[in-house]
């Protein structure tokens, strides 16, 4: 049990500096392709590249966990996902751009799709939906932190060390790419890694069953995976975005807005804690049903909100609600997986974040250009309403059968 609890925090820590190239990566990057002089098109197809390696990556990330172990799994994710986040900060034609997002996004991806697993592994039943909760809530803390630092160490950059404003945030996000490096240490530690003969069913590290899907299982998890994808999909519409709404509507500086999107992320991890107690007393499916119902009408109201403190405001709100929901979604699917097949299980779920990101930024790429942020967050406010309804049938069946 001890060996446990220390493993787990091992992970945990490995998270957070994981965390460390991706955070920089989604504050700056957008601003680094515009200093390039690329447009939204550029900027949304850039977000779909990652998403697009993250695709390639589910099945054999999956297979990886199941056959493998974490261990190997998540180091590979930490040497690919460093390699793509720093080409990326050097890459400036629209191809290498692509390609190196792409890289990333298989690492990152493989990374997520060994989290629930570890967590199942090692969290015992009684606290699995505070090992869930908390592990986002320490992602988004720590995103906190690591975007502020972004914004904070780009600027200061520009200041005083007199490059220009490109290669300041070229540095920049090189300078996140170290922490996600380092993550692979921790990594090492925590994962667990399968024994190719004599394991046991026990530990969930049969290699024999974990050949490919049976039909049964298929049945189960369709119809939760393609409502899980529909609510993904809605804020996916209008995260890559949030940065240049900001700068271009309010006309902020790019610093300030990364304190405008460190204090979001505390606030969205004190939130995320509690929401994991609630969800170990309550049931994971009724605090998700509570949190899903919530964002379609806060995106309605963001996309009329002119005034900066009313934006301010509902930007908070919106960003707690897929951070609070996504781990409930992961301890659901899950817990209803048998042992050795959490891996696939994982890599199905991780599938549907997946194929929404690769829609969502480049649709949301696409209605940007053409109209504005008002038709955007209008778009990605209905879908949320519409996937939260879908969710909650599909879950309620399933839990019946």
């Amino acid at each position: 049990m001890r060996e446990s609890r220390v493993r787990l925090g091992l992970f945990f820590a490995g998270n957070v500096l994981f965390g460390a190239g991706l955070f920089f990566h989604a504050f700056l990057y957008n601003f680094y392709l515009e200093a390039l002089g690329q447009n939204e098109v550029v900027m949304g197809l850039a977000a779909a590249s990652l998403t697009a390696g993250g695709l390639i990556a589910l099945i054999p990330a999956g297979r990886s966990v199941d056959r493998v172990g974490t261990q190997i799994t998540l180091l590979s994710a930490s040497v690919l996902a460093a390699v793509g986040l720093a080409l990326g900060a050097w890459a400036e034609r629209a191809f290498a751009i692509y390609a190196a997002a792409f890289v990333a996004g298989l690492g990152t991806v493989t990374w997520r799709v060994a989290m629930g697993p570890v967590v199942m592994e090692l969290a015992p039943a009684r606290f699995r939906s505070q090992a869930f909760s908390w592990n986002v809530a320490l992602l988004v803390g720590s995103g906190a932190v690591w975007m502020t630092t972004a914004g904070a160490l780009a600027g200061w950059l520009e200041r005083n060390v007199g490059v220009t404003q490109l290669g300041a945030q070229r540095l920049a996000l090189l300078a996140g790419v170290i922490g996600t490096a380092a993550a692979a240490p921790l990594f090492a530690l925590a994962g667990r890694r399968v024994r190719m003969r004599g394991a046991s069913p026990e530990d969930g590290s049969v290699v024999g069953n974990a050949r490919g899907p049976d039909r049964a299982l298929v049945r189960q998890y369709a119809g939760p995976i393609a409502a899980v994808a529909l609510w993904m999909l809605a804020p996916a519409l209008a995260l890559p975005f949030f940065n240049l709404f900001f700068s271009r509507v309010h006309e902020l500086p790019v610093d300030r807005i990364g304190l405008v999107f460190g204090a979001s992320h505390v606030a969205t991890a004190l939130v995320i804690f509690t929401s994991g107690i609630f969800a170990a007393r309550l049931g994971a499916r009724r605090v998700l049903t509570v949190w899903t119902c919530t964002f379609g009408p806060l995106l309605w109201a963001l996309g009329f909100a002119h005034l900066l403190p009313l934006a301010l405001g509902l930007y908070f709100l919106q960003g707690i609600v897929s951070p609070a929901a996504n781990p409930l979604i992961d301890e659901i699917l899950l817990e209803r997986a048998p042992p050795e097949r959490r891996g696939l299980v994982s890599s199905w779920r991780n599938a549907a974040t997946e194929v929404a990101g690769i829609v969502g930024a480049g649709v949301g790429g696409l209605v940007l250009r053409q109209s504005s942020f008002d038709a955007l967050f209008v778009l990605a406010g209905t879908l949320g309403a519409v996937a939260a309804a879908a969710l909650w049938i599909v879950l309620k069946r399933s839990s019946r059968s």
